[in-house]
């Protein structure tokens, strides 16, 4: 248990410091709207693609040489972009900074996930996947409710000073980190959905949605800052606050459905999710056109937003159920790239929404995204259904190699 808790804690640490560069990189550059959308995508844009070569260097060489190799790189991009602001550079600069951030995180995140599998058994692994997801979402929370916090106090450069120092006086906590992977140094195929099994296709959009939506949450921060500053002059700290306040909703939930899937059953608990994010929305954007102000939507929606998080555990422990055992890390990657290509568009699409229709037109453009990806999601269900049962029995004799 020691062990398993442990692997959570660069995860949390990279988290804090992703959340709180996220909040300070959403206030630079004033007036350059969709300058400041694109530094915020290409993070999760390259940690997506970070995520295929991490999963499969997980498996190959171990989770911890990963670990270690991600959170050594990740800071030296903290302190780079502290020098990147102090010298002035303009949005190109500070954009290749942070994607070279999210290339390296996603090592500790994929590197985590194989972890969490590796200690995990089927009958509590929907609770070890929600508590990871409770350590992402949150770790992410509370760096960007201090971030938003440093970026009024610090500016933009002090800010990152601040990020690097803390990341680097909790090195030690990963350096003691202890091996995991069962099996390490066999050939892993190229091909990453050769360890994923077809029960787990249909949820892809929805994770996509799902992962868009904390892109969009991301830049919201700028709309919902932009939408408060002309009655208080704290609407950064506030707007970083009141999107930190949702993920430890959804993080918070996701331990509690995560355990439920273990007893429940993953697929049930799945489909509480869809139902909790379609109405959400709904209620969202039927609030903000009736001109209720942002922080009273979310919290009057903040019940539904917490059923919400029954979709992430549910996902993650399939994968961790039926995924090859020399490939949970590659399979788990690849759920990584969803979550970062996601993000990126997310990012990207709150945007260009903002500029069209404020905060109301980011909370259309997630329903749009959502109701999208639930009729990939029935569609996908039906269409693999039948090909389940032929590909566990051949799975179940792969797994004894």
């Amino acid at each position: 248990m020691k062990r398993l808790s442990a692997s959570y804690l660069p995860v949390l640490i990279a988290r804090i410091g992703s959340g709180a560069g996220a909040a300070i990189t959403s206030f630079l550059f004033p007036g350059q709207e969709l300058a400041v959308g694109a530094i915020l995508a290409v993070y999760p844009l390259l940690e997506a693609l970070g995520s295929f070569v991490a999963g499969r260097y997980a498996d190959k060489f171990g989770r911890r040489p990963a670990m270690v190799l991600g959170y050594l790189a990740r800071l030296a991009t903290m302190a780079l972009m502290y020098f990147a602001l102090k010298w002035g550079w303009g949005p190109l600069g500070v954009g290749a900074i942070n994607a070279a951030a999210g290339f390296f995180t996603s090592f500790i995140l994929v590197s985590s996930l194989a972890m969490v599998a590796d200690l995990t058994e089927v009958r509590n692994r929907g609770l070890g996947m929600g508590a990871f997801e409770l350590a992402n979402l949150g770790g992410y929370a509370v760096g960007y409710a201090v971030g938003a916090g440093m970026f009024q106090l610090l500016g933009g450069a002090g800010s990152f000073a601040a990020l690097a120092v803390f990341t680097a006086a909790l090195t030690p906590v990963v350096l003691i980190m202890a091996e995991t992977a069962p099996i390490k140094g066999v050939e892993i195929p190229l091909n990453p959905f050769r360890g994923l099994p077809p029960a787990t296709w249909p949820a892809i959009p929805l994770w996509f949605a799902l992962t868009t939506f904390i892109g969009m949450g991301i830049y919201s921060g700028r709309a919902i800052a932009n939408a408060l500053s002309a009655s208080s002059s704290l609407a950064h700290l506030q707007s970083g606050v009141l999107f930190a306040g949702a993920l430890i909703v959804v993080g918070t939930g996701a331990v509690i459905f995560g355990r439920l899937s273990d007893r429940w059953g993953r697929e049930r608990t799945l489909d509480v999710g869809i139902v909790g994010v379609m109405a959400a929305l709904v209620v969202l954007a039927g609030l903000l056109a009736l001109n209720v102000s942002p922080l009273k939507a979310v919290a009057l929606a903040s019940p539904l937003i917490f059923l919400a998080s029954a979709i992430a555990p549910s996902v993650l422990a399939t994968v961790g159920d039926h995924a090859l055992i020399t490939m949970r890390g590659t399979a788990l990657g690849l759920y990584s790239v969803i979550l970062g290509v996601g993000m990126a568009v997310g990012a990207m699409l709150g945007s260009a929404a903002a500029v069209n229709g404020g905060l109301f037109g980011i909370v259309l453009a997630a329903l749009a995204v959502f109701s999208a990806a639930t009729a990939l999601y029935v569609i996908l269900k039906i269409f693999t259904r039948r090909f389940s049962r032929r590909y566990n029995s051949d799975i179940q004799s792969r797994r004894l190699l």
